[in-house]
């Protein structure tokens, strides 16, 4: 009887084996349910299935009682007992490596975009032909990008840990890009310069960093600032061109009316100043031109050009030519007897010159109330032809709107246009 039950206990064991080593592929065909228990859960769990079911067992299988030996009911219970318990713990075990599998894939995903993003940042840090320096919170240079290198000549092991002024012609230019404690950012155009002493402009960009360093951005605008520089030039002279005489280099016909009517709006606004204007003619200049040629002729024409602007006040009075032989010079803040003044110095300075026969006829008008650009030329040119009618080589005063009247010479060698 005793052999019996050892054999019976070993028959058992075996079966007890086998379950467990069947245990794990049960987890995998459980793992659809989605039960998670924690380990102490599936053995009470277990334990109290095991015993209910054994007294079950036990109750239907009383009639052959004679036939079983009491060990058998330990050993069934125990046998019910651990298989679920191991059977819910393989399930809660394969559900947690698969929760933890997913969270690695998860990880690795997210690692190959953190790897993806910092080389798509570093390339763009070599790449970029901007400068990218990196400062520590003293402003030392700890990150020196390709585009810096490329623009400034340092190498990154060059100018590692030196101070960020060093490339900066003004040092004031370290103060005026470093941002103030209330602002993130300074920004502006400085000049710098290269490790081989060249000078170049950038347009810079300082921005303070989250752990107390700085970060600088900034183009390389030397050929730009060239560019515009060269193009704000060319539109001076352009400019220039466009209101020029070109054989004088004085203010031409067109200019003079736009500068007449700013001056005339002025006097209008400031009743108590002064404006005359001198017009002047080349007495004898044909019968000169035709027995020296055009090319005297000209010389002739520049060289009054150049007496007018050497007797007029360089900044405030002007000097046009007005056409042909003809000039005109607009002086403001001046009355007709200070204008008398400068007709006879540009008058003495060409008599020095001695063109032949040629001389100055001209006239002076001073602006009144109403006068406008057309009023105040007219009675200019009209002085001006009264010098001509009274022996040329003279200045006359207009006095009167009037050609019609005859003007004699005074006895000072001045003509007065009156009624």
């Amino acid at each position: 009887m005793r052999r019996r039950v050892l054999l019976t206990a070993k028959a058992e064991s075996r079966e007890i084996m086998l379950l467990f080593k069947i245990i794990p592929e049960l987890g995998r065909f459980l793992k659809p349910w989605k039960v998670s228990v924690t380990e102490g859960k599936a053995l009470s769990a277990a334990l109290v299935i095991a015993l209910t079911g054994s007294a079950a067992l036990t109750v239907c299988a009383a009639y052959a009682v004679f036939v079983l030996t009491p060990i058998w009911y330990v050993t069934a219970a125990l046998g019910c007992a651990a298989f679920l318990w191991y059977m819910l713990l393989a399930l809660s075990i394969s559900k947690q490596i698969a929760s933890d599998q997913a969270d690695i894939s998860k990880n690795r995903v997210l690692f190959r975009r953190f790897q993806n993003t910092t080389r798509y940042f570093e390339s763009i840090l070599q790449d970029t032909s901007d400068i990218i320096i990196s400062l520590d919170a003293d402003y030392l240079i700890f990150k020196f990008a390709a585009g810096a290198q490329k623009h400034l000549g340092y190498s990154q092991e060059e100018i590692l840990g030196k101070p960020f002024e060093l490339l900066f012609i003004n040092k004031a230019d370290k103060d005026k890009m470093h941002p103030a404690s209330d602002k993130n950012s300074a920004s502006g155009e400085v000049p710098m310069k290269t490790k081989g002493g060249k000078t170049i402009v950038v347009n810079m960009c300082v921005s303070k960093m989250r752990d107390g360093g700085y970060v600088v951005t900034a183009q390389d605008i030397t050929e730009k600032k060239g560019l515009q520089e060269q193009l704000a030039k060319n539109n001076e002279k352009l400019n220039r061109l466009a209101i020029t005489d070109d054989l004088t280099g004085m203010f031409n016909c067109r200019h003079f009316y736009e500068v007449i009517a700013s001056e005339l709006s002025r006097l209008k606004r400031h009743l108590d100043r002064k404006l005359s204007i001198i017009y002047l003619d080349v007495d004898k200049f044909k019968e000169y031109n035709d027995a020296h040629g055009h090319q005297m002729g000209d010389h002739v024409l520049k060289t009054l050009g150049d007496v007018v602007n050497a007797c007029i006040r360089k900044g405030v009075d002007s000097g046009f030519r007005y056409g042909g032989d003809e000039f005109v010079v607009i002086l403001p803040d001046t009355s007709m007897a200070e204008a008398t003044v400068a007709a006879e110095r540009i008058q003495k300075q060409f008599r020095a010159m001695k063109f032949g026969d040629t001389s100055l006829s001209m006239g002076i008008a001073e602006a009144k109330e109403n006068d406008s650009e057309t009023t105040l030329v007219r009675r200019a040119d009209l002085a001006m032809y009264a010098s001509k009618k009274t022996g040329k080589d003279k200045i006359t005063l207009a006095t009167d709107d009037h050609p019609e009247y005859s003007i004699p010479p005074s006895d000072t060698g001045y003509a007065a246009a009156s009624g």
